[in-house]
């Protein structure tokens, strides 16, 4: 009777373990889809994820400061926030934020995962990037376009995220 009671204790581990493992699965699958020009384009800024995606930065930030191999190659230069291909530039923040121990802890302390927090960051530089051209009447953008609402963002955020990029090293 005991190893009948055994068995069963064992498979209904077994079944939650397994319940388990594939309620991850999606965002398992999620996290190795690679990221697309659409995706990025159409990506909003909103205040609670810039919540989220400042203390990540900073934790992120002060990980780095702690370890002098993460010091020497930080996660947040200036190329990555005005140059290069932003698909590229996406694929290799998030493999970094995703291989990396110390990122990984910061993204989860902060609720904001390696995709959001890569697109997020895109989508920020660039809308930063365009609120100058749009002060400097070099473009317009339309207010009720995605392009527009981030740009917005940035304007209305625009003493926050200098501080933010003064603090993480990007101004």
């Amino acid at each position: 009777m005991a190893a009948l009671d055994c068995r069963s204790t064992c498979r209904n581990c077994l079944a939650a373990a397994l319940g388990f493992c594939l309620a991850f699965l999606p965002a398992f699958a999620a996290a190795q889809r690679p990221f697309d020009q659409k995706e990025l384009a159409r990506y909003r800024l909103t205040e609670p994820v810039y919540k989220r995606f400042a203390h990540a930065a900073r934790l992120i930030t002060a990980a780095s400061r702690n370890q002098p191999r993460l010091e020497r190659a930080p996660l947040f230069t200036k190329q990555i926030a005005v140059s290069g291909d932003a698909l590229e530039m996406a694929a290799l923040l998030d493999a970094r934020l995703e291989q990396e121990p110390a990122f990984a802890s910061a993204l989860f302390a902060a609720e904001i995962d390696a995709r959001e927090f890569t697109t997020f960051a895109l989508a920020l530089f660039a809308a930063r990037l365009a609120h100058g051209f749009v002060k400097a009447d070099v473009i317009h953008v339309m207010p009720d376009s995605v392009a527009g609402g981030n740009v917005a963002f940035a304007e209305a955020h625009q003493a926050e995220i200098g501080a933010l990029f003064a603090e993480i090293g990007l101004e």
